[in-house]
């Protein structure tokens, strides 16, 4: 099993679309991708990628800090809606995966226990936590497994795409004076940057899942656990 990691140790100072990007610390950031280093190693995994996306060359020593994982810096603009930011990591780090392994994609700073249900049987592409259900359906994006580098590249794409159809998506009158509103102003509210109008990472990927076809293995507990870098700091088990 291969694990990546999407990473930002060191956030930019500039919002996303629910306010700060984070109230902690680097160095405390840093502790805590740390233990998500910890629990794959204690999971097995042959290989952790950490995709990490702090503006410049990221913190000193990272490379040093995080072993024996390997991580690769990406230099990305400052996106408003972190999913839409997430899944341009992920594609970025695409090309340093393994082909015939599964892969253990995990959100920086959380950690997975050995009690997961996280599991593939014969014919499943992916095994992740189901929430709610309808229109408003969604998968955990915190923590997932694919079952390869073929899965996982059909996936991140696709769900990229789901993310951005949203603004085009008619679902209703008010959808259809939006629409034209769009159209009329393609770039209105810094749009390469706030993305208005998009679907949340959660529900475009279970949309994905559903629009390509995957074969989806649902699971209960995904025994993960982590501290939210917003609001209040709460910490969040699944």
């Amino acid at each position: 099993m291969i694990a990546i990691v999407s990473s930002t140790v060191a956030p930019s100072t500039l919002p996303s679309h629910d306010g700060a990007r984070t109230t902690l610390s680097p160095e405390t950031r840093l502790e805590q991708t740390r233990g998500t280093i910890a629990c794959l190693l204690a999971l097995g995994a042959k290989e952790i990628i950490v995709a990490d996306n702090s503006p410049g060359n990221g913190p000193s020593g990272l490379n040093e800090a995080l072993a024996p994982a390997r991580v690769l810096h990406f230099d990305q603009p400052p996106i408003k809606n972190k999913g839409i930011g997430e899944l341009w990591l992920l594609l970025g780090a695409l090309p340093s995966l393994r082909e015939g392994e599964p892969i253990l994609k995990i959100s920086g700073r959380y950690r997975v226990g050995g009690g997961t249900g996280l599991a593939l049987r014969e014919g499943d592409d992916i095994a992740a936590k189901l929430r709610g259900s309808g229109p408003t359906a969604e998968i955990s994006t915190r923590c997932y497994l694919l079952r390869d580098k073929a899965v996982a590249a059909a996936f991140w794409e696709n769900a990229l795409d789901q993310v951005y159809a949203e603004r085009s998506r008619i679902v209703g009158p008010r959808s259809v004076l939006r629409i034209v509103r769009n159209s009329i102003n393609p770039g209105g509210d810094n749009f390469r940057y706030s993305d208005p109008n998009t679907l949340s990472l959660e529900q475009a990927s279970l949309r994905a899942i559903r629009h390509i076809g995957l074969r989806l293995r649902e699971v209960d507990n995904l025994d993960v656990e982590g501290t939210l870098g917003s609001w209040t700091n709460p910490l969040v088990k699944e």
